[in-house]
């Protein structure tokens, strides 16, 4: 009941400071993300801050990070209490795949953030390279995938856009299809960059 308050709290200050004070962030399409119990929200990635500005319209939501922002145990226990958890990059880390799979089951909702480009891209990188770890959780846990496209690299006090997209539904029984995965993954990263609005 505390954490649930504490929680609750936490996001009201995360709301109104990161969508009304430092940024003036305008959601289109929220409806498309909050009518699913469950779901994988995959944005692209460019800024720290990038994961509040879902956060601040979602609720039970467990966000996929690196491992290395856990290196620090009070940090890594303050993530943790907040639902969120690591993932070692450039390897196959099999436990976590698993982990964010297991985060579905006996629950009734459940939202997971996660990055298909894996790492923040900078200034001069117009994309990454779609992981296929996304589209593989979201087949195994039998659960749509929301796309999403967050303004790149926003500055400081300027207005960002955060848009959402169709559901993406990927076929379970062509999960062992490597080939498929890695195409619906491509597709995916495509389908987040063609949220843009100012494209």
């Amino acid at each position: 009941m505390i954490r649930k308050v504490i929680k609750k709290i936490v996001k009201v200050i995360i709301n109104f400071v990161f969508t009304h004070f430092l940024y003036r962030a305008k959601y289109t399409n929220l409806d498309k993300l909050n009518q699913f119990d469950k779901c994988l929200v995959c944005p692209n990635h460019s800024d720290k801050f990038d994961p509040f500005f879902i956060y601040a319209k979602t609720n039970d939501l467990c966000i996929m990070a690196k491992a290395e922002l856990f290196n620090n145990k009070i940090l890594g226990a303050i993530f943790r209490f907040f639902d969120v958890f690591p993932i070692r990059r450039g390897e196959h880390d099999t436990k976590s795949l698993l982990h964010a799979i297991r985060l579905f089951k006996n629950v009734d909702k459940r939202k997971l953030l996660i990055y298909i480009e894996g790492e923040r891209m900078r200034k001069d990188e117009p994309r990454g390279t779609a992981k296929v770890g996304p589209v593989f959780i979201a087949a195994e846990a039998n659960v749509p995938i929301v796309p999403a496209y967050v303004t790149k690299n926003p500055r400081i006090f300027s207005k960002i856009k955060v848009t959402f997209g169709d559901p993406i539904y990927i076929d379970k029984t062509k999960i062992k299809d490597k080939e498929y995965i890695k195409n619906e993954s491509q597709g995916l990263l495509d389908t987040i960059y063609d949220l843009n609005p100012d494209k």
